[in-house]
């Protein structure tokens, strides 16, 4: 039966990294991206992206929306062309029936996996050889929860985040490990989102959805944005870095 190991993780440090380095089998860059900073490039990102993505973009009603969407594709676009010699303009997106996004390489190039998460002040990008998930959330001070809880958590998971020193991060960090799991399996948020555990330790699954061991790792970003990130239990190292321009 596969197995969930969640944990958080606070013994590690951001790298700095001019270029990415080499993507092994057993290995996740994590890519911390702020937005906006005073020498983003906005209109460079905004150039590579596809016709179909500039148009998302243009639907922004708030400009900052438009602003994370812009420079978080426009950076993933970067980071996979480092990675596979391909143009950041040529490359070719895929999604399956739950609108994942994949990446569509001949079969010469090893499989590249990510995802992508942005809010408030971040973008949080996971690459990997392996399924990956990740979200991130800005603590949003005057956000209430409560009426959510009955609906996308276990009434274990609903007492440990009430009874919790800080119920709203408790809250989003429960969020974040539901969320990034999710997008790892290529559910996405679904009807089986109260299903998938939240909880620090080992969960054994019966879903159907999950058929292969996942490891949860949650993290904070800053003081007000906490993140977790799904990845295969196959993976055993995690690094972390700061988007260099």
């Amino acid at each position: 039966m596969p197995q969930i190991t969640i944990t958080q993780t606070d013994d590690f440090k951001w790298e700095q990294a001019n270029v990415p380095p080499r993507l092994n089998q057993d290995v996740v860059q994590v890519w911390r991206i702020r937005v906006p900073a005073a020498d983003t490039d906005l209109e460079g990102h905004r150039s590579v992206l596809s016709a179909a993505e500039q148009d998302r973009a243009s639907r922004f009603v708030q400009p900052d929306d438009a602003c994370r969407y812009i420079i978080a594709h426009g950076v993933l676009r970067q980071l996979l062309s480092e990675h596979t010699d391909i143009a950041k303009h040529q490359l070719f997106f895929t999604k399956n029936e739950f609108g994942k996004p994949a990446l569509v390489l001949s079969d010469s190039k090893a499989a590249i996996h990510f995802n992508l998460s942005h809010s408030g002040g971040f973008v949080i990008i996971a690459l990997s050889r392996h399924p990956v998930g990740v979200d991130v959330e800005y603590l949003k001070t005057d956000f209430s929860f409560g009426s959510l809880l009955p609906h996308y958590f276990t009434a274990a998971e609903a007492q440990l985040i009430s009874t919790s020193a800080s119920p709203l991060a408790a809250f989003f960090s429960a969020w974040t490990r539901k969320e990034a799991l999710g997008k790892g399996l290529g559910s996405g948020i679904t009807e089986n989102m109260q299903n998938l555990p939240s909880l620090d330790g080992f969960h054994r699954s019966t879903d159907l959805l999950v058929v292969n061991d996942w490891k949860v790792q949650t993290f904070w970003v800053d003081d007000e944005h906490v993140a977790s990130l799904a990845c295969s239990g196959n993976v055993a190292e995690v690094r972390f870095f700061n988007f260099v321009k």
